[in-house]
């Protein structure tokens, strides 16, 4: 279990309600997304735009950015793993609690 308050790293990017989906140019291709590289390891500071990690689908390369800064807590993905829609890839402890919309 991942602890209360943690932002998951999904794909694809997804929007964080800041109207951003934090990724660069989403690629358009049938192949299967493959993780290629983690830019950062388990227990690493994060910052705000830091590029994360890299996914390469057919001839794109994706780097995904962070929402928030803060602190990775798992890699949940493997490098050379293909990734489904929606697939939680890691979690992020976010350096102060996301703010609630209500």
């Amino acid at each position: 279990m991942v602890e209360p308050g943690a932002i998951a790293i999904r794909w694809p990017p997804e929007s964080t309600g800041d109207g951003q989906t934090h990724s660069r140019n989403l690629p358009l291709s049938d192949d299967p997304p493959t993780l290629l590289q983690w830019y950062v390891r388990s227990g690493d500071p994060i910052h705000k735009g830091q590029d994360l990690l890299l996914v390469g689908q057919g001839q794109s390369l994706q780097p995904m950015i962070s929402p928030v800064d803060g602190t990775l807590l798992v890699q949940w993905s493997e490098v050379g793993e293909s990734m489904g829609a929606g697939q939680t890839i890691g979690w992020i402890r976010p350096d102060s609690p996301p703010s609630d919309p209500a």
